[in-house]
């Protein structure tokens, strides 16, 4: 199962090997208060580790990178079985689906056919 990345900036493609989600916080003397009120800095780092064709591995921030390809199967045809319109629907809504396997189920279902899955029932 490989995922196909292209890097925004040089156009290379990578294959991505997995996401990583950084959080830091540092805290500082403040002039008048010291360590009673010390000056806070804190943020976070989103980014993903790609391995290039040589295997050696680079890390990017995620927003650089553009996912191009999954599985051999370009990424605009993967949501293509997604946002097909039905015949006999008309208001384009996506039929309902397992968020476990994604098997099409009716609304009337309370359990997954297809794995299992017991669907809690909400009243109106």
């Amino acid at each position: 199962m490989a995922i196909f990345v292209r890097h925004k900036e040089s156009d290379k493609i990578y294959v991505l090997i997995g996401t990583g989600y950084g959080a830091y916080k540092s805290a500082t003397p403040s002039f008048l208060g010291g360590n009673l009120f010390p000056r806070e800095e804190e943020g976070e780092i989103p980014v993903a580790a790609v391995a290039d064709e040589r295997g050696e591995i680079q890390w990017f921030y995620t927003d650089e990178l553009k996912v191009i390809e999954i599985d051999g199967i370009e990424i605009s045809k993967v949501f293509e079985k997604h946002n097909k319109k039905e015949p006999g629907n008309l208001t384009g809504h996506a039929k309902e689906v397992c968020p476990a396997c994604f098997t099409e189920i009716s609304e009337k279902d309370t359990e997954c056919p297809s794995c299992g899955l017991v669907f809690q029932i909400e009243d109106d």
